[in-house]
């Protein structure tokens, strides 16, 4: 298959996925803005189709705007979130994609991937926009996770079916493994299919380090839960004791206890008994660390994850974004491209790094050099997290 019909069937096959995970969200909860940090399903729809239109459209081909409207609403720097419940009609959305994707087509079908147009070579801006839609699809999903919670804790019945079902597999308990110390390539320096904060590929010396072969799971975070490691201010962190004082936080985000005692978990097609074999799901970085100190580890540097992951010795990558001790830096040698705006605003010292994938990453996405970033406070994702712990904790 060439190129060109490479793109096309990739790009149909997300924009599926895409319209098979609108057709169970119902005109309300298109436009609800359930979580004043995200904004409403819809709205993520029409960013979609206007990115779509910006680059290829505006960028490559030289066409003037479709809707000046659309261009200013779906643009997150020009509307603040509150704002965004003001949507369009779903079907003028859906409209409005429907005519970008033909004209993008239509452009795809005679592009010059060999030419020295930086946003051309190698087909990369096309690759960009795949990333994007599966990215904006898993923010979706997570969206619906928070309808379904929001029901749940209402009394309100939801009888949606997601178009893709929950696959956090069960994972293997306890086991750490050994990395040696010495260096490793970190990052990549493939252009055409990575985003510029995995840009350059350096050499990294990372020393001894013990990580768990496995995301930390229900069970064992059930242990921190039932020993009142929520309500012990010496496992957290001076901002992470702020955070939970203030929200009184007492468990994972979508754990729920019955009254008589039994704990359920809210996913997004369902709420069903707490399946203590999966990863553990819904907390913050604040709640990550609080554990790890708890048992007397500590959660892995980005490069140990990397390191780790490069070499094969982690189990069941993709169940979970597993959040690391390492702030959003840029890498050494780093460009943004093709605009400052996806990486550059979030190298603020306020982003921890998440790395992986969840059951919901699609797989334009997993890869072990894809760094994903959120405040440590955030919960709200499909994140859990795996231990380290330094080799001479253990052997002195």
């Amino acid at each position: 298959m060439n190129t060109t019909r490479a793109i096309r069937k990739t790009m149909e096959e997300v924009r599926a996925n895409t319209l098979g995970l609108l057709a169970v969200v119902d005109e309300s909860d298109f436009c609800r803005q359930v979580h004043p940090d995200f904004s409403p399903i819809g709205w993520h729809l029409g960013h979609i189709g206007v990115t779509e239109a910006y680059w290829i459209l505006q960028q490559c081909k030289g066409e003037e705007s479709l809707s000046a409207f659309y261009d200013s609403f779906f643009t997150p720097t020009d509307t603040p979130k509150p704002n965004r419940i003001n949507l369009p009609p779903r079907e003028e959305i859906l409209d409005y994609l429907l005519t970008v994707r033909e004209r993008v087509f239509s452009f795809l079908a005679q592009a010059n991937f060999a030419s020295d147009h930086p946003l051309l070579q190698e087909a990369n801006i096309f690759n960009m926009l795949v990333q994007h839609e599966e990215q904006h699809n898993e923010t979706m999903l997570f969206i619906m996770r928070l309808l379904a919670a929001q029901q749940y804790d209402t009394g309100i019945q939801n009888n949606h079916r997601s178009w893709l079902q929950e696959r956090e597999p069960a994972v293997e308990k306890g086991e750490m493994t050994l990395v040696p110390a010495g260096a490793f390539l970190m990052g990549s320096n493939h252009h055409s299919t990575t985003l510029d904060n995995e840009r350059p590929q350096h050499e990294v010396e990372v020393g001894d380090y013990l990580i768990d072969r496995s995301p930390v799971t229900n069970q064992e975070f059930f242990r921190f839960v039932i020993a009142d490691g929520y309500d012990s201010p010496q496992w957290w962190s001076a901002e992470g004791w702020q955070w939970r004082d203030q929200y009184q936080i007492h468990h994972p985000l979508y754990w729920r206890r019955h009254d008589v005692g039994d704990w359920v978990e809210i996913g997004t097609e369902a709420v069903s008994p707490l399946v203590l074999e999966r990863p553990v799901t819904g907390v913050s970085w604040y709640e990550a660390d609080a554990y790890a100190r708890f048992i007397g580890k500590r959660l892995p540097t980005e490069a140990e994850w990397e390191k780790a992951a490069v070499h094969e010795v982690l189990a069941r990558i993709g169940c979970v974004w597993e959040w690391t001790a390492t702030w959003f830096h840029p890498y050494p040698g780093f460009v943004a491209h093709p605009y400052q705006g996806y990486s550059v605003p979030y190298f603020d010292n306020q982003h921890r790094v998440l790395r992986g994938g969840s059951w919901a990453t699609q797989p334009h996405v997993r890869r072990c050099t894809f760094r994903n970033w959120y405040q440590p406070w955030v919960r709200e994702i499909f994140a859990g997290f795996r231990c380290a712990q330094d080799v001479t904790a253990v052997t002195v």
